[in-house]
């Protein structure tokens, strides 16, 4: 069984997530730490489909939401953000798109109840081109086009779908206006300028909708908004990104009082930025003490967007569908984000539901920089399986953690040091295969954030009990 398969077999089934711990054996700390991160968010990339379906947000009803919000909410998460997809950018025309509006806003009002954020992911230039009466699907159909807004009638055209989606979640307390990745204009004549007139036409208009929401220019992919930049290679796409992004700082006075700044911070954390620049002590970092500063100087808010260190994407198909274990990278962007000044982070999810472990490490860390990756991770281990058996997925953890995907693609001068684990692969997924799930009922309790309103009610008694017998791994991580 070599590495992926290995990892694949960890996806076996997460109801235990309402079962999961007794509360006088796992609580988790003594005392609430400080909260050094503001605003702590998650963002959900549901344009992928997936098996089992049920994995995939794409395919996600309201109750499955729900549960998973409560989820984030135990684990210290304070924001969810959402987005509409390529195939979904345009007027819903289809009963499965008005389904998906009205459980998002049952969604916005829910988050709401539990004192979180909800933020919502606005696009620019692109438009699906599903037919009308046909319902869209997922992403890698890559059924849409961009249109350059230079050229007369595109800007308005364009600024159709976002308008809607703003003034459908108005209530929302916070938008991002996304610079590229799907838009953006690769035309040679538009940049950013052309970037923030959206920017400033979507801010004019949540003033007027919702005064006390803010909406974040996105710079994540900026550099597509010239010639393609990939004829640089990344290294240009990550250059260009640095100024692109500068250039949007800078011009944060002469924007809507509403506007603020997000930043991808690639240079912080990503093994592909690193490497393009030909390791760690070779790459410069963005952003800076002094962007932050400027930042604040303008009195506006900002926020950093990193990417793909607690999930990854269907287009890397190495690292897809499978469990990832990132907690001693994601402990290092927070710290690393935290020193020079950002005290906002939205990290992002794909298949949340193979990402229990990073998602639980995400709140934690959000909470306190400075805990360590290896306690987060026994203290994890104590949720999810018996007593007896938390050194065991603890031990199981370690590995996936020295075996990630994330470590590999690091150059060696990036690397972190190995949590201590004698396991070899082999001996790591036997260790898997002996281990049982809590049968406690009730998510363990600690003090805020966790929910003590959060147990086995969300799924059914019987119905959890159930899937612990039909479990195909006993790790019991996910949710079938």
């Amino acid at each position: 069984m070599n590495r992926r398969q290995f990892l694949t077999t960890l996806t076996g089934g997460a109801a235990t997530i309402a079962t999961i711990a007794d509360t006088t054996e796992t609580s988790l700390v003594e005392a609430k730490p400080r909260s050094p991160f503001h605003l702590r968010g998650v963002y959900f990339h549901d344009g992928f489909t997936f098996e089992p379906q049920s994995h995939a947000p794409l395919h996600w009803d309201f109750e499955a939401w729900k549960r998973q919000i409560r989820w984030l909410h135990a684990c210290g998460v304070n924001a969810v953000e959402f987005a509409t997809m390529l195939e979904f950018n345009r007027i819903p025309s289809t009963e499965m798109e008005k389904r998906k509006i009205a459980d998002r806003l049952k969604i916005l009002d829910f988050v709401h109840s539990l004192g979180m954020k909800f933020g919502y992911l606005l696009t620019n230039t692109v438009l699906s081109t599903v037919p009308p009466e046909e319902e869209p699907s997922h992403q890698l159909k890559n059924r849409a086009i961009t249109l350059c807004p230079r050229e007369p009638g595109n800007f308005e055209k364009t600024m159709a779908n976002p308008l809607f989606y703003m003034e459908t979640y108005k209530e929302a307390d916070f938008f991002e206006e996304f610079a590229a990745d799907w838009g953006g204009c690769e035309c040679g004549k538009c940049g950013v300028p052309e970037f923030l007139r959206y920017v400033r036409s979507l801010a004019e208009r949540l003033a007027t909708l919702n005064p006390k929401a803010t909406l974040y220019a996105d710079t994540w992919c900026i550099s597509f908004w010239r010639k393609n930049p990939m004829s640089g290679g990344w290294k240009g796409v990550f250059d260009r990104e640095i100024s692109g992004s500068r250039e949007v700082i800078t011009a944060l006075p002469t924007l809507p009082k509403n506007v603020g700044v997000a930043l991808p911070s690639h240079h912080h954390y990503r093994p592909l930025t690193l490497t393009e620049y030909g390791g760690q002590d070779k790459t410069p970092l963005f952003p800076v003490a002094a962007d932050v500063r400027q930042v604040h100087k303008a009195k506006r808010p900002m926020l950093a967007w990193p990417h793909f260190v607690m999930d990854d994407d269907a287009f890397r198909p190495k690292s897809w569908g499978i469990v990832h274990s990132e907690v001693r990278y994601i402990a290092a962007l927070l710290q690393s984000l935290r020193k020079v000044g950002v005290d906002s982070v939205i990290g992002n999810l794909y298949l949340p539901l193979l990402q229990l472990s990073n998602t639980f490490a995400f709140g934690q860390l959000t909470e306190n920089p400075s805990r360590k990756p290896e306690d987060i991770l026994r203290d994890f281990a104590r949720l999810i399986v018996h007593r007896e058996d938390v050194e065991k997925l603890t031990d199981t953890l370690f590995w996936l953690e020295n075996n990630s995907y994330w470590q590999q693609q690091m150059p060696p001068n990036g690397q972190l040091p190995d949590l201590p684990c004698a396991l070899n692969r082999t001996e790591a997924g036997q260790l898997a295969s002996t281990l049982r799930p809590n049968p406690a009922r009730g998510l363990a309790t600690r003090p805020p954030p966790f929910d003590r309103s959060y147990g086995v009610g969300e799924i059914g008694t019987a119905r959890s009990r159930g899937l612990l017998k039909r479990m195909r791994n006993p790790i019991c991580l996910f949710l079938p």
